[in-house]
């Protein structure tokens, strides 16, 4: 009887079957334990906390739900960029002040005081509201001043300068 060899594919081809054999001879159900509260780095999650989301003093009224102050300063494009939402799902606070950047708490450490000392409601004219926002945040000789205001009862406005 004569022998035959096997080839490098015949090898392959054999290794390759013993593979399949193995992974399919298994009926058992898999027992690995998942640790509760463990998260998959893959999936994205609505409870997950945003940069800008508040936690700390993220309830308090400032007589306005939502702020945004936007200028252009020394020939500087957005140098101040003000964002404060409040609403159901939650605060979020940004702020961008002559290269400074904040989020979250962070913001909401910065603006907090200023927020307090801002004087204005949604009977206050334009010239007001944009003398209060220059002098609370400290605004001098913007070239472009855009603020816009969701006020508490609702009433939606928008200034410019």
């Amino acid at each position: 009887m004569k022998r035959q060899r096997l080839t490098g594919y015949g090898v392959a081809t054999l290794f390759a079957m013993s593979l399949m054999l193995a992974g399919c001879g298994n009926d058992e159900a898999s027992t690995d334990k998942v640790e509760e509260g463990s998260t998959n780095s893959n999936t994205t999650d609505d409870t997950m906390q945003d940069k800008d989301t508040v936690t700390k003093n993220a309830d308090t009224d400032y007589g306005f739900n939502s702020l945004s102050i936007e200028a252009d300063v020394e020939g500087d494009n957005d140098a101040i960029d003000i964002s404060y939402d409040r609403d159901n799902d939650g605060t979020e606070a940004e702020y961008r002040y002559k290269g400074e950047q904040k989020q979250g708490d962070d913001a909401m450490a910065e603006l907090d005081a200023k927020f307090k000392n801002l004087k204005i409601d949604a009977d206050t004219s334009e010239n007001e509201v944009i003398s209060e926002v220059e002098r609370v945040f400290a605004i001098q000789d913007a070239s472009r001043l855009e603020v816009e205001i969701e006020f508490s009862d609702g009433t939606e406005k928008e200034y410019k300068k």
